[in-house]
């Protein structure tokens, strides 16, 4: 019997209501010293109204208003990356934190990043493209290219860390900058940006948890960036895809609940903790690392401190009820990893299927029918067969 998405968001619900406690606090560090390269701050309020901003970038800190860029708006802090030159790589690396202004409103903002292309230096104005420069979105997009650092979709969000890294491989810019727009938002951090040698014993630095990649040589990859070679390209790495990793299962004891990972790290800090705490079951299934497949959908990770579980869903209902009616209680982590919905699954793939225990109130995630059918034919009272979840490599 396959559950519908209101009865177990009712499900978890309930299970909240008699564990709920109050989440811990990330570490809120507001310092510049304390991060390499540059700073930036800014934040916007709940209408979406700038409230402050400034930073260590072009004209003092400026931010800027782009009211014409992407057709609808963003706020922009500029850097100097030093000359465009055709001959060298640029290479950005981003940290930003963000928080709510208001912890008791929903947040929505985009973070991205951009650069000059090599159109905007061909124009010898020694600054960056200001609005007036960019008074369309075609010039805009002229003059400068983007990548999507962080977006929060209208959910409660209590604090989110993200970090990118980005090679520009055709040349070196001469300006970069950071882009957001929203409302009741507070974001600030540090940000990275060099020029490099084409050199060829330089290579690609790659994360196949999270798809990201970077130049370097092999000692400056560092984990869990492997390095793939001198002469290697990001484009050869990243057009590749998909990319299958394993997906990790563990078992706490002490809570009687699995936990499932596809990072790499997060695994290692659970192998740490001693097996009276949490026990490595090996490797559950393989998913994609990122949506290079437009056939994969993002497996979306909740974390709740007052259940001390995880919650994994590919249903956009689940997660926006989440969000919008529980936010005070489950955290969301982003997508984890990437899978295949029913009628969409490749040759290769098995499904995933997905079971709610009562008694401990949290769901278990497995390919294998056997222990599915284990579990439904000798507890049928303990545990509900809610079909199948997704689909996914096996290992």
């Amino acid at each position: 019997m396959k559950r519908s998405a209101s009865t177990i968001i009712r499900f978890l619900f309930l299970a909240v209501m008699a564990l709920t406690s109050a989440a811990s606090a990330q570490n809120d560090i507001e310092d510049p010293n304390v991060f390499e390269g540059v700073w930036y701050r800014v934040a916007l309020d709940q209408d979406g109204a700038f409230v402050l901003g400034d930073g260590d970038g072009y004209a003092g800190g400026t931010w800027y208003y782009y009211p014409q860029a992407d057709g609808s708006g963003w706020w922009r802090h500029w850097f100097y990356n030093g000359p465009y030159d055709p001959n060298r790589t640029g290479l950005l690396d981003y940290s930003v934190y963000i928080k709510a202004l208001d912890a008791s409103r929903t947040t929505k903002l985009e973070v991205r990043f951009n650069w000059t292309t090599p159109e905007w230096s061909a124009l010898g104005k020694q600054r960056p493209p200001l609005p007036s420069d960019a008074a369309t979105p075609e010039l805009d997009a002229q003059y400068t290219q983007n990548r999507l650092l962080y977006d929060v979709d209208n959910w409660f969000i209590g604090t989110v860390e993200p970090v990118r890294r980005h090679t520009i491989w055709g040349y070196s810019p001469e300006w970069v900058s950071v882009d957001v727009r929203g409302r009741n938002a507070y974001v600030y951090r540090g940000a990275s940006h060099t020029s490099l040698p084409k050199d060829p014993f330089m290579g690609a630095c790659y994360d196949a948890t999270t798809g990201d990649c970077y130049t370097g040589y092999e000692h400056q990859c560092r984990a869990p960036y492997i390095w793939q070679g001198a002469d290697s390209s990001c484009s050869e790495v990243v057009a590749a895809g998909p990319f299958p990793v394993p997906v990790y299962r563990f078992w706490s004891p002490a809570l009687s609940r699995h936990f499932f990972t596809a990072s790499e790290r997060e695994k290692d800090g659970f192998l740490a903790e001693s097996e009276e705490t949490i026990s490595f079951e090996g490797i559950a299934y393989l998913a994609c690392v990122d949506d290079t497949d437009p056939n994969a959908l993002a497996v979306h990770r909740f974390w709740s401190n007052a259940l001390g579980v995880y919650f994994y869903t590919i249903l956009e209902e689940e997660k926006e009820a989440l969000l919008i009616e529980h936010g005070y209680v489950w955290t969301y982590d982003g997508p984890a990893f990437y899978v295949y919905p029913e009628g969409n699954a490749p040759e290769g793939t098995v499904p995933v299927y997905r079971l709610w225990s009562v008694d401990s109130d949290y769901h278990l995630y497995t390919i294998s029918e056997e222990e599915k059918d284990e579990l439904i034919g000798e507890h049928p009272k303990a545990w509900i067969d809610e079909g199948i979840a997704w689909y996914a490599y096996e290992p």
